[in-house]
């Protein structure tokens, strides 16, 4: 009995620890004739080995990788060799999670030295969300806790210490590209806000269990009717597992990150998008809902239905959410293989395949450019100046006002004199001096005397 092998094709990840977990992995579940597999090599370590690189016609390089490469670009210890890619040799990847205001629009001049993304974006030649079909899981999966629940957790908080506010926030990142804590500062203004991490200056402690070990972050975000699932960028299909996170704690999440949330609202009130509203408004809105629970189990009907023995399905979705999440090959052109991880794997295993055995040739001019869809400095505005705005708009006001009484009363007391000298040297000189527009009636009356 013979056994055919089976050819398999190299997938080189260039870059250092983040890239660990791909190593080794063999792609063999595409239904094509051969396999690749992931090697992953670390130039700050080790020494590549010619062959490796040789039979690697595409190279993936993490975002991370190629930021801590820009000071000494083109050295073959930080970034595979530029010249191949030029040649048509190599096609270099850029992959990562992170929105394009992170690296792609800080570091603009290294974007054309890439020919293909792997990211989040829908429309990148390789697509790996952050979401995919099993959203539909943890949105229809029944609540973590009660709504009774969370009433009595609202009233004698964690470990019976302070009370909760309705809203809780979660956060690392305090200087954020969009100045998301800014908008957050003025929102505490109108409405208690309970923020856990290390951002803010009122914030609680971190709860503990009856055992003393830190609840996890779900934990803490399921015992609240709101949670603020601010990312930290404005920029197009950013939305990340804050989202994810809320709808599992069984809270209305307030969002903010690109324009368009409608493929990921799970119903058409599902979320409270917050750049719809000043921060005064938004927390009128959450008081409204807080205290009037018709219109809060409205909006989180399908996490708790009104009658409880319906289980919720994808029936009770928004279509346009079903139709975004259902079909995890969204931007698949040529292959429709799930989950859309694997999918797109499997479109650079093939991609690997035909360019080594030249079904495929690579395309020198064909580079990335930067994605300019983020929204710069989004809520800068809201700093220490929203505080004296209108009484600075007063002051400028106010001083134009009074430099414009100063110029006219200034003009009126000069504006005879120079008439006047203007006449008397006319009257010396019996010569025809042009005169401005406001003394053409003197001028006549002089013509007439002589």
């Amino acid at each position: 009995m013979s056994t055919t092998s089976i050819k398999e094709y190299p997938l080189l990840w260039w870059g250092k620890d983040e890239l660990r977990q791909f190593n080794g992995r063999v792609v063999d579940n595409c239904n094509l004739p051969y396999t690749c597999r992931h090697t992953q090599y670390n130039p700050y370590t080790e020494p590549i080995e010619q062959s490796k690189y040789d039979e690697s016609p595409i190279i993936f390089v993490s975002i991370y990788q190629a930021d801590d490469s820009i000071s000494a670009f083109n050295k073959p210890v930080d970034l595979p060799p530029l010249k191949d890619v030029d040649a048509g040799k190599k096609a270099w990847i850029l992959y990562g999670w992170e929105s394009p205001k992170w690296f792609e629009q800080k570091k603009t001049a290294v974007i054309n030295k890439f020919s293909y993304r792997f990211n989040y974006i829908p429309t990148s030649d390789f697509v790996y969300p952050y979401f995919d079909s099993s959203i539909f899981d943890v949105v229809l999966a029944p609540p973590l806790v009660t709504l009774e629940y969370k009433a009595k957790m609202r009233e004698q908080g964690f470990n019976g210490g302070k009370k909760l506010a309705p809203i809780a926030w979660i956060v690392s990142n305090c200087h954020s590209f969009n100045g998301r804590e800014y908008y957050i500062n003025q929102l505490q203004k109108y409405v208690d806000i309970d923020i856990y991490g290390q951002c803010g200056n009122r914030n609680r402690e971190w709860p503990t269990d009856s055992n003393g070990n830190q609840l996890e972050p779900l934990e803490i975000a399921s015992a609240y009717r709101f949670y603020l699932a601010f990312e930290n960028s404005n920029c197009d299909f950013y939305v990340t597992e804050k989202l994810i996170r809320t709808y599992e704690a069984g809270a209305i999440p307030i969002v903010d990150g690109p324009n368009n949330y409608e493929p990921f609202a799970a119903t058409s009130n599902a979320l409270i998008q917050a750049d719809r509203y000043s921060p005064r408004q938004l927390a009128t809105l959450v008081k409204e809902l807080d205290q009037d629970e018709t219109k809060y189990a409205e909006r989180i009907r399908y996490k708790y239905p009104a009658d409880p023995t319906h289980k919720p399905t994808v029936n009770d979705l928004s279509p346009v959410f079903v139709r975004q999440w259902a079909n995890r090959n969204q931007s698949a052109d040529f292959m429709s293989w799930p989950p859309v991880y694997d999918e797109s794997m499997c479109r650079a295993c093939k991609l690997a395949h035909d360019v080594t055995e030249g079904l495929v040739k690579l395309d020198p001019a064909k580079r990335l450019a930067p994605d300019y869809s983020c929204v710069r400095n989004k809520h800068f505005h809201f700093t220490w100046m929203v505080e004296l705005h209108w009484r600075l708009s007063l002051f400028v006001l106010a001083l134009f006002g009074l430099i414009t009484v100063l110029v006219y009363r200034k003009r009126r007391t000069w504006v005879p004199y120079v008439k006047k000298a203007i006449q008397q040297r006319w009257n010396r000189s019996k010569t025809y001096i042009p005169l401005p527009t406001f003394m053409n009636d003197q001028r006549k009356n002089s013509l007439q005397m002589n």
